[in-house]
């Protein structure tokens, strides 16, 4: 789980908005490309051939969704009215769920320190699903990200630890690198609807899975 942990790194810098969307539906399709020729960067990036994150969102509420190559999948429930969570591993090892609070979210958070550099570049554009972006750079001492986001999308998912302040508008595509790959989000689909929310957010453990304790 350690490298999982690294990939999803720059999920978890999206902004925080005043106003939000109540609900809906994100998709990102993810690609990655190797920068040296070694076998441990290699399998990272075979790892995250035809990968993608999918994220539903309701007040008090999100679904975090997150398929890799090799038939792995994790999916994250989150329910902040009863500070629970519900995380499901599906595995060639097979199928597991744990659970949690809704504060034990595993993130990687990206603190930003002396050597960060935040540049705005509202006269890059591009469009994507119909949006009008523009690019945002963030650089320090270890990574450098590469946004571009738009301000036509509110939505808040700071009671998950889904969002952050450190980027001005909301990213639909994003890129670093991280240990010898270069990651690559971008949005596909954007909704602002749900379809039964009740199971999307629902903590009982699906029939198949087996229950494993907690770290505590």
């Amino acid at each position: 789980m350690k490298k999982t942990a690294v990939l999803f790194l720059f999920l978890f810098l999206f902004p925080v908005f005043l106003v939000a969307q109540k609900e809906g539906y994100l998709q990102y399709s993810i690609s990655a490309n190797a920068l040296d020729t070694s076998l441990e960067v290699r399998q990272k990036v075979g790892l995250m051939r035809n990968s993608s994150l999918k994220i539903y969102f309701a007040e008090r509420f999100a679904r975090v969704e997150f398929k890799m190559a090799g038939d792995y999948n994790i999916t994250t429930i989150l329910d902040k009215t009863l500070n629970k969570s519900l995380n499901l591993m599906d595995s060639p090892m097979g199928r597991f769920a744990k659970r949690s609070t809704s504060d034990e979210l595993q993130t990687v958070p990206i603190q930003i320190d002396s050597t960060s550099k935040i540049e705005v570049f509202k006269d890059d554009k591009k469009t994507i699903l119909d949006f009008e972006c523009f690019k945002v750079v963030l650089t320090n001492a270890d990574f450098k990200i590469q946004y571009w986001c738009t301000n036509e999308i509110d939505i808040d998912l700071s009671d998950y630890k889904l969002t952050n302040d450190f980027i001005p508008g909301f990213p639909l595509e994003f890129s670093a690198v991280s240990e010898g790959v270069q990651l690559r989000y971008k949005a596909s689909n954007i909704i602002f609807s749900l379809k039964d929310p009740s199971a999307l957010f629902s903590l009982e453990v699906p029939v198949g899975y087996t229950v494993v304790a907690s770290d505590k």
